[in-house]
């Protein structure tokens, strides 16, 4: 039944790229191919390739070993991720998810947590969902003894981010986030966003899972922000 309402949907309302517009998919192959690739994990501070095997970066706080990232946030991938996380267009998820799996198949390996960013409940009922819940929904569909939805909340409501320095970002989201022990307690886990601009959001959930227990803590984005691009 489920297959049938999504076909009648697909051909009432055909999906159409989130960046360019064209026809057949909310994410097409051309803007596919447009994406700057980051093949390799970052440190969400300075940006540095970091060694998957000794994740170690002495310029970042510990409780977020690194970031594995699709592309840069720039380009047609930066538009895309704008009309998917403010515009409504939830439907695109699953499209997105797909650039996103094979980095997250990668860092699950050695049976690893996966968990979404969470937004504060109000923030949740005024966009109507959590982007990145929708992401760690589909990529986790192959691991659901790993994936773990509620083990990490947003207890605190903070002001947007957009528009803060670096510094202010981070003090924003301080004490933001809780994490339950029973879960994460020796556990590795792996953090499932949209886009890292500064790394503060996902530095601030990984020290509440620290804090709850973890051993360690990745994150998994669509795309990081550089130095140099105008975001």
């Amino acid at each position: 039944m489920l297959s049938v309402r999504r076909a009648v949907l697909d051909l009432l309302f055909p999906a159409r790229c989130l960046s360019c517009n064209a026809l057949g998919s909310f994410y097409c192959a051309t803007c596919r191919t447009a994406i700057l690739r980051l093949p390799d994990p970052l440190c969400p501070s300075c940006h540095r390739t970091v060694d998957a095997n000794d994740p170690y970066c002495r310029c970042r706080a510990p409780s977020l070993r690194y970031v594995a990232a699709v592309g840069e946030y720039t380009g047609p991938l930066r538009h895309a991720i704008h009309r998917f996380k403010y515009a409504g267009q939830r439907a695109a998820y699953r499209d997105l998810a797909a650039l996103l799996y094979p980095i997250v198949s990668t860092l699950i390996a050695g049976d690893k947590l996966i968990m979404p960013v969470p937004l504060h409940p109000k923030r949740h009922r005024q966009r109507g969902y959590n982007q990145s819940l929708l992401l760690a929904r589909v990529v986790a569909e192959d691991h659901r003894d790993m994936f773990h939805e509620h083990a990490l909340k947003r207890v605190k409501r903070t002001t947007p981010q957009v528009g803060l320095s670096a510094s202010e970002r981070q003090r924003n989201l301080d004490g933001a986030f809780q994490a339950d022990p029973a879960v994460c307690i020796g556990r590795d886990v792996v953090l499932i966003d949209d886009v890292c601009t500064t790394g503060a959001t996902l530095r601030s959930a990984a020290h509440a899972l620290h804090s709850a227990g973890a051993r360690n803590v990745y994150g998994a984005v669509l795309a990081m922000a550089l130095p140099g691009n105008d975001h």
